[in-house]
Parts: C-alpha cells; structure tokens; sequence
C-alpha cells in the first residue's frame, strides 16, 4: 500500500479546472494566495476541453460554452486579450435539426423554414401553433408545456419533446418551463402563418447566420492551456480528486486525495468547489444527501464518435451542428467541425454525439455505423472516440436538496463553498462561468455555502 504524502500547505484549493475553476484560482493568486489546483482529468478545460482523436485536435464540448451577445463576446475578448491577445476568429452560428434528409435551420428561420418543409408539414405546424396560440395549456410548468404553447402539438410532439428524451434522458414534462423560457426563442406567429402559403418549386436554402460566435485560434485547448499557465506559482495536479475533507489541526481543513503519486493530504485554508455538489458533500461525510443529490440530478455522459466523411452533403455545409430527428437515430446531433473557425480541421470532419446514464461505458461502434446508414448512406470512416462525463443534469431538481447542502455546509464550518449546480454546467455561458469563479474567490475566509444554486444561465440573453 502506498504511503500518504503531503503537498505544501495552500491557502486555497480549488476542485476542478474548467473555466469556473480557473477562474477563481486566477482571482486567488492576483490576490497573493498560494492555490491548488486538483482536476479529475488529465487536462485543463473541463466541458469545454479539447480532445485529440487519430491526430486531430477538436472541441467536443467547446460551443457549450459560446454565447453570443455583446456582453458575452466581450467577455472572450477581455480573456483573450489577458492571455497574451490569444487571435480570436469570427464564426456565424449556424446550426440546424435534421430530418428525413431536409435541414430545417435552428432556430427556425421561417423563409427558409418555407422553402425546405412540404406543404403539409407547414399547414400543420401553422395550424396547430395558432390553434395553442388561442387556446394555450394552461398549466405551463414543464419545458413541454411551454414549448407546445409557443409551437403547437405538432412540432413539440415531432421535434422538441423526442431530443429532450434523447438529451437528459427524462420526459420534457420533468424538465421545468424555466429552462426552456431562458433557451428557446418565441417564434414570430406572423411568420410561421406565412411559411404555410405556396412557395415556388423547392430550393435548398442554406441557413443565414443569425449571430457570431468569437472562437479562440487554435481551439478552446489553447485557450484554457493559456489560462492555466497564467497561474504563475498555482499548484495543479492532474488525474486526481478528493476523498475527504476534514478539519486539519493547524485550524484549516485538510483533505485527502488520490492521485498518480498514491494518497496525498493537502491542508488548505479554504475550499472551492466547482465538482457536482454530490461529490463534495461525499467528501464531508454526507453520504445520505451525497446519494440523494446524484439520483435526482440524473447525470448523463457525452459521447462523441469522430467520423471522416470523403465529402459532406451540400444542405450540411455551413452548419457547425446539425440535431439529427430520424427515427431509429440514437445521435443526438453531430458537430461540424470544419466550420468552426480556428480548429483547422478538414471537410469532411464530425462529430456524432450519444448521451448515456454517467458511469456506464458502452461500445458504440455499431451504434454509429447504423446511424450513419440512415442519415448519410455513403462510405465513412470512423476514427475514435471520447468521452465527457457528468455533461447533462436536471439541475432544477436538486434545487431544494442544494439548499439543505447549503446548510449543511455553514454547519461544517467555513471556508468550504461550492458552486453548486454550475459544477457541470453544460448551459452556463463563458462570462457566467468567469463571473461565477471570481466571485467564488472574493468571498470572505469565514464564507462557507453553496454559490449559483437557484441561478439559472441565460442561454439566449437579449441585446
């Protein structure tokens, strides 16, 4: 059995190196305390990391953590502008649901909407969005509810409701409405009504960019490889993680962690967390509310499946991602790689995304190869895998059990926080993901909380 080895003391550990995580170090050391970093993975970046996959670099997860308002790209400017004016490139969002062979743009671009979708399609979207419009559900709690009462029956039943199953792996009547209000745009009744009249004879129109994206040169792996090596003096230890926390006898808190070296203790004088609140609580003994937390936030894993193909589909072209709607599909979307700017990837390039319950790990070669025969039917090469895990949690459920943590915590004594269900914030935006981190590091010695427990992000700010 290995001996336990001790690290020099810190002032500050902090759990986790996504960009919350970095961003309270950083926040941390500008304020001459000695911090160390312990991150499960063995690279920076969290769910917004890069992967490497038969020799190319890609960002499996990195547009969750794109936002496109003003505010929100200033933000990636003031970062990169820090990190020695890392080169930003610009890149119009496009994305778009596919569905027996047609692209329909997403959000949806009406005009466009008119030109791909057949008659009937559209006279039943329209009839059955104007017909909620009249007579909307009235309780509106579920993100399903509020979906159906701003698109109708009909394209909640088609699209909306079967990826939220895909996705999180829970009916969309668990999900709540306030989710959907902060990520989906209201359509323009007007303009659904006029996608249902005759059009000309059908012609593919590619999707228009409806905002922009700043992406980092390189991809988000040396956006967040700069940022980590900002962190002059800090102290990260990859490929490890906490076990338990306890009092330390100098008066701090003392924390074992199992790492490449073996068992290590670090005494600290504070903790931030940016783990899943779950994982924390463990580590202080709550076992009961630890297990509680997991079960209700139902966390899923990200799988992505990089394939070659010799040539994309023209209606593909421009999309950085595509949701995939056929039946018989397990893909949630695929990414588009050679879209994004910056990653310098080939034509050709994507990325096939599959959620699955965290903790398993299935083969889904065959997977794969059945998807592709239904969505693009020609030759293809399937070059590998990766694997983000804890990337989806219905973290509205947890919000009572968040706030018994919370007291939980202030029991414990001070100097623990946690940033609660931002932890594996897969729809937290760069700025909030920066702003949550530093406000993490300002807060007082004798703090000790949950941080962001009933905050939801704006996914969709407005200008």
């Amino acid at each position: 059995m290995s001996a336990r080895t001790s690290v020099p003391d810190s002032d500050v550990l902090v759990i986790g190196a996504g960009p919350t995580g970095l961003a309270a170090a950083a926040g941390c050391v500008r304020a001459g305390l000695a911090v160390t970093i312990v991150e499960r993975a063995g690279t920076v970046g969290g769910l917004a990391r890069s992967a490497e996959i038969a020799g190319f670099e890609v960002d499996p997860g990195g547009h969750r953590l794109l936002a496109t308002t003003a505010r929100q790209r200033h933000a990636w400017s003031e970062l990169a502008d820090e990190l020695d004016r890392l080169p930003l490139h610009r890149v119009g969002r496009r994305s778009g649901i596919l569905r027996r062979g047609r692209v329909l743009a997403y959000p949806v671009e009406w005009r466009q909407f008119a030109q791909v979708m057949p008659l009937r399609t559209r006279l039943r979207a329209a009839a059955s969005m104007a017909r909620r419009r009249v007579r909307p559900l009235r309780n509106e709690d579920s993100l399903s509810a509020w979906v159906t009462n701003r698109y109708g029956d009909y394209l909640t039943d088609a699209l909306m409701d079967p990826h939220a199953r895909k996705v999180f792996g829970v009916e969309p009547t668990d999900i709540p409405a306030a989710w959907a209000a902060q990520r989906i745009a209201v359509p323009p009744l007007r303009e659904v009504l006029k996608a249902a009249l005759p059009r000309l004879p059908h012609r593919h129109r590619a999707s228009t960019e409806v905002d922009h994206f700043l992406y980092p040169d390189g991809g988000l792996g040396r956006l967040w490889s700069r940022f980590a090596e900002s962190l002059a003096g800090a102290n990260l230890l990859f490929d490890s993680q906490p076990v338990a926390i306890g009092k330390a006898n100098s008066g701090g808190l003392s924390v074992d962690v199992l790492g490449p070296r073996g068992p290590i203790t670090i005494t600290a004088g504070r903790i931030i967390s940016t783990a899943p609140p779950e994982d924390l609580a463990g580590c202080i003994g709550l076992t009961s509310l630890s297990a509680r937390l997991a079960r209700h936030a139902i966390r899923r894993d990200l799988i992505v499946a990089l394939v070659r193909l010799p040539s994309l589909p023209r209606m593909w072209e421009n999309y950085q991602w595509l949701y995939t709607h056929d039946v018989g599909v397990r893909a949630n979307r695929f990414q588009n790689y050679g879209a994004w700017k910056g990653l310098a990837c080939p034509p050709g390039l994507i990325g096939l995304e599959y959620t699955i319950p965290s903790g398993q790990l299935p083969d889904y070669t065959a997977q794969v190869h059945r998807d592709l025969s239904i969505i693009y039917g020609g030759e293809y090469e399937l070059l590998g895998f990766d694997t983000l895990h804890n990337a989806y949690a219905n973290f509205e459920a947890t919000r009572g059990l968040l706030e018994e943590f919370d007291a939980e915590m202030a029991r414990f004594g001070s100097g623990l926080i946690s940033t609660g269900r931002q932890g594996a914030g897969v729809y937290i935006n760069l700025d909030q993901a920066l702003r949550l981190g530093r406000r993490a590091a300002s807060m007082p010695p004798d703090y000790s909380g949950v941080l962001g427990g009933g905050e939801y992000s704006s996914y969709q700010e407005r200008r």
